[in-house]
């Protein structure tokens, strides 16, 4: 995907797990970037590199030595902001506060505050910052709504020219039927020997089939399943009903439908995984184009000056 949305967006954890208050080296208010007229102080870069050490488990010192990196990303989050305002794309109150409920309902009462504040985090300061980074993600999908679906004759292409690509192990496919107990499932293989469809039973009878709707219908290999049902699946005559298999889960009557040695996936196969293949690579294309585009329109300023102070400073604590 995307470098920004693999990279830039920033996850809720580390910030309930950064470390409590301490003071800045560097002025925290000293401006470091700008881009348009938004600015970026020292105290901001120091929460962002607490931020990206804590989330990717990256030793701060690493991150301030690579500290140009981490502004390019700054600056690109300003750029998509800075258009964003212009195009008049804003992030509604229920949108945010839709957002923030799905994080705090997991906490009781007013700890989700209480744990903000342990880690000298201010909630309203926290609460516009995450707004912010969900208005990045918004505009962003905006942006790439507009480019043209993956074509047919752009998947066979691909397809064609990477057949090698899309080779399998042995495979096989199948169904089966899960009971509690060896009681249970004696009486539905004796209902299935005398004819009763097998997938009406799985539907109505079985513990566990697979997928909703899934009866049979997904390609497994033996490294997609335990080795007690890997050895059955792959020995028994395919349309036959296996004898009662117990395992961890319970006691299972399995019938393959059918097996494949290794060989080449089919196109229709594939076709779902190569759309979203090519997609990935157009909206990459279409990002960093835009960004460069985003960077002639608004001028952005970095004083690497002070820039070094703090990475010289933090590089030595």
């Amino acid at each position: 995907m995307m470098r920004y949305l693999i990279s830039s967006f920033l996850c809720l954890l580390p910030l309930l797990t950064l470390p409590a208050c301490s003071s800045n080296t560097v002025s925290s208010q000293a401006v470091v970037i700008t881009v348009g007229d938004r600015s970026i102080t020292a105290g901001d870069i120091e929460r962002i590199v607490n931020i990206t050490s804590l989330e990717n488990g990256i030793p701060k010192k690493v991150l301030w030595s690579s500290i140009n990196s981490l502004v390019d990303r700054i600056v690109d989050d300003s750029l998509i902001l800075e258009y964003g305002r212009d195009k008049s794309i804003t992030l509604s109150e229920t949108e945010l506060e839709r957002a923030i409920q799905d994080i705090v309902k997991d906490y009781p009462d007013s700890t989700f505050e209480e744990t903000l504040l342990v880690k000298c985090i201010d909630y309203n300061e926290w609460r516009e910052r995450f707004g912010e980074q969900l208005l990045i993600k918004k505009i962003v999908k905006e942006q790439t709504e507009s480019l043209i679906p993956i074509s047919y004759h752009a998947v066979k292409s691909y397809y064609q020219e990477r057949k090698e690509d899309f080779w399998h192990p042995p495979r096989a496919r199948f169904m089966h039927i899960v009971s509690k107990t060896r009681k249970e499932a004696d009486a539905l293989l004796v209902r299935l020997r005398e004819g009763e469809d097998m997938t009406k039973l799985v539907k109505e009878q079985s513990i566990y089939s697979g997928p909703e709707g899934d009866y049979g219908k997904r390609w497994v290999t033996k490294d997609m399943l335990p080795s007690s049902l890997s050895d059955i699946v792959f020995s028994i005559r395919v349309d036959k009903l296996s004898n009662i298999v117990k395992t961890p889960y319970g006691f299972h009557i399995i019938k393959v439908l059918k097996r494949e040695p290794k060989g080449r996936k089919e196109l229709l196969e594939v076709m779902g995984v190569i759309k979203d293949r090519l997609f990935s690579e157009a909206i990459e294309r279409h990002y960093t184009a835009w960004l460069e585009q985003l960077r002639n329109n608004y001028p952005v300023k970095v004083n690497y000056t002070l820039l070094d102070k703090a990475r010289s400073i933090n590089e030595g604590n």
